[in-house]
């Protein structure tokens, strides 16, 4: 009896194990059944979420297209009216300054090339004096640095708003020299061709172009007088120049007409305004040549022994500092360079 109840509990002990061993692989697949189903719920709860992604967004921004930034006006680089004697059909837009390139600073629409009258000077035994005013200055420390080293007299007008004005006007009163403000002022392409940050326009009202005139004054310190960057329609609006050189007068500052067109109402003004007045005889790099500029330059000393003073004005290139350079060691006995500042007189 008793090996029959061993034998018995032996066999009930078997039966226990082979059902256990028998229901592992069932839960096993049972799992696996239920971790694939999850799977392929996740791929199609994706899928689903991009097609409605794309259906839903479809103005964002593919990943690999470049995006196109905004143009920010105040970081367009101003550019000048043409002032070569052949006018340009290219179409004037802003340019970014590059190491070891040449820039072309300004535009001139309708400049004026006739040749100012003056009296002949009553006194011959003093030397001929000559101004030399580089414009467009706030946008290359290095060579407004430069240009200041080849004489002390040399006279700087500073755009406002430029990326350097406030440090070069810094570097070069401490230097001694004498600072003018370049006033952006509307040329006659405009708006296709952009006199900068702080332009003057015809259709300003005049709170708005005053107040507008101020701002560009209290952006350049150190200054002494003014002159006009661009301009060749402003200019010839009597109103518009009565305006601005009424604040001139209060600040006690002189004017100096670039004389970008030739119907230019700035002498009326001055002379109604009485404010201390000049205007410029030569543009020295009309082409960004030494030779020509050179050529410019005689051009400039020969109006100044003819009449006792002349202005020309240039510009921070390259090619006019290596072209004064070479010039100005040439005329220490025949002229005497002076401040623009000095050959300004109310207009009788």
């Amino acid at each position: 009896m008793a090996a029959k109840k061993k034998l018995k509990k032996k066999a009930v002990s078997r039966n226990k194990t082979s059902r256990r061993k028998s229901k592992q692989p069932v839960i096993f697949n049972e799992l696996k059944k239920i971790l694939v189903g999850i799977a392929v719920l996740v791929a199609v709860c994706l899928t689903v979420a991009m097609i409605a992604d794309l259906f839903f967004h479809p103005g964002r921004v593919e990943k690999n297209k470049p995006v196109k930034e905004p143009l920010i006006h105040s970081r367009i680089r101003p550019v000048q009216e043409d002032i070569s004697e052949t006018k340009s059909k290219k179409k004037v837009t802003g340019l970014k300054e590059k190491s070891g390139n040449s820039i072309k600073y300004e535009v001139f629409e309708d400049i004026d090339h006739t040749i100012i009258k003056k009296p002949v000077p009553p006194v011959k035994d003093h030397k001929p004096k000559i101004a030399i005013i580089i414009d467009d200055i706030g946008y290359n420390k290095k060579i407004a640095l430069e240009l200041c080293d080849l004489n002390s007299n040399i006279t700087f007008s500073i755009l406002p708003f430029s990326p350097f004005g406030k440090y070069i006007s810094e570097k070069l009163h401490a230097k001694g020299l004498q600072l003018m403000l370049h006033i952006p002022m509307e040329p006659v392409k405009y708006p296709d061709v952009d006199p900068g940050p702080g332009a003057i326009l015809s259709s300003m009202p005049p709170d708005a172009l005053l107040a507008q005139l101020k701002r560009n004054i209290q952006n350049v310190p150190y200054i002494a007088g003014a002159n006009n960057h661009m301009g060749s329609r402003l200019t010839t609006h009597s109103d518009q120049m009565n305006q601005v050189f009424t604040i001139l007068k209060k600040d006690n500052l002189f004017f100096i007409d670039s004389r970008t067109s030739s119907k230019s109402q700035c002498k009326a003004s001055a002379r109604l305004l009485k404010i201390k007045f000049a205007q410029r005889d030569v543009f020295l790099d009309n082409f960004q040549n030494i030779v020509y500029i050179k050529g410019q330059f005689k051009k400039l000393v020969d109006l100044a022994e003819k009449h006792g003073f002349a202005i020309g004005i240039g510009h921070p290139y390259k090619a006019t500092l290596e072209a004064l350079s070479i010039e100005l060691p040439k005329i220490k006995n025949k002229v005497k360079i002076v401040r623009a500042g000095t050959l300004t007189a109310i207009p009788g």
